[in-house]
């Protein structure tokens, strides 16, 4: 288990020639560093386009608005008082995309509150953002695992409710994780459209991937853990992860 840290550690960091060098199958090692390069390079995109669409656009707005400001403090003081309040919202809404992008990179809330805070609070501002009303349920008593596997659980919950958003059609899905001490149990479930499981299995063979699924299923698998899906269409979708804990692995709070 405490390679399947490491990879898992190396892996969220970014760090490929020490994961590969942590596996040892040659064709392992290729598809899991191909693997790997995608994930960077679309990570990447998504990023610079969130910027580009975002911040960026909002800071050339700003710099707009600020010279229209200067321009109207001698001549109309009352459309400058208006310009510089609308000034105002501008700018916090840009703090808040900045923040936003800032907690999809690494959540800094993992660190100074932990995994449970964490996902209360992206799970609220999840239901609040797409309409569908989530649950998070917590069974068993809570301990605190290694940094580097809380930020795989975070990723894993994020990605599936993703999905949910994306795909599903659902209006409401749960979130369960059960702590025990031999491994973490996690359930993800939604009452949307569900899918064919044997398509996507098919697209799992050619290594293409299918509604993040792989995504998922890299990250459980990186920990030596294990992905279940249950789903047929119309029948909603449930999927279980199971990830085996050592004690090594949980930190004293």
């Amino acid at each position: 288990m405490g390679k399947s840290v490491s990879v898992a550690s190396e892996y969220l960091q970014g760090n490929m020639d020490e994961i590969l060098l942590t596996v040892d199958d040659l064709n392992k090692r290729q598809y899991l560093g191909i693997k790997i390069i995608e994930a960077q390079e679309e990570e990447r995109q998504r990023l610079a386009r969130d910027i580009h669409d975002g911040p960026a656009q909002s800071m050339a707005n700003i710099i707009v608005k600020t010279e229209l400001c200067e321009r109207l403090m001698d001549i109309d003081q009352v459309r400058a008082k208006s310009e510089l309040e609308n000034l105002k919202v501008i700018v916090k809404d840009t703090l808040k995309d900045v923040r936003e992008i800032i907690f999809d990179l690494r959540p800094m809330s993992l660190d100074d509150l932990g995994l449970i805070p964490t996902l209360e609070r992206y799970i609220y501002d999840f239901s609040e953002d797409t309409g569908i009303e989530t649950s998070l349920k917590i069974i068993g008593t809570e301990y605190k695992l290694e940094p580097a596997i809380e930020v795989a659980i975070f990723r894993i919950i994020q990605e599936s409710l993703n999905n949910i958003s994306k795909h599903s059609r659902a209006t409401n899905a749960s979130v369960i994780i059960e702590f025990t001490r031999e491994r973490l149990n996690l359930s993800i479930m939604d009452n949307g459209i569900g899918f064919d499981l044997e398509e996507v299995d098919k697209l799992h063979s050619r290594k293409t991937g299918g509604f993040g699924l792989m995504n998922i299923r890299e990250r459980a698998e990186l920990l030596e853990g294990k992905l279940q899906i249950k789903t047929s269409p119309d029948s909603g979708t449930k999927l279980n992860i199971y990830i085996p804990i050592i004690k090594e692995e949980i930190e004293q709070v």
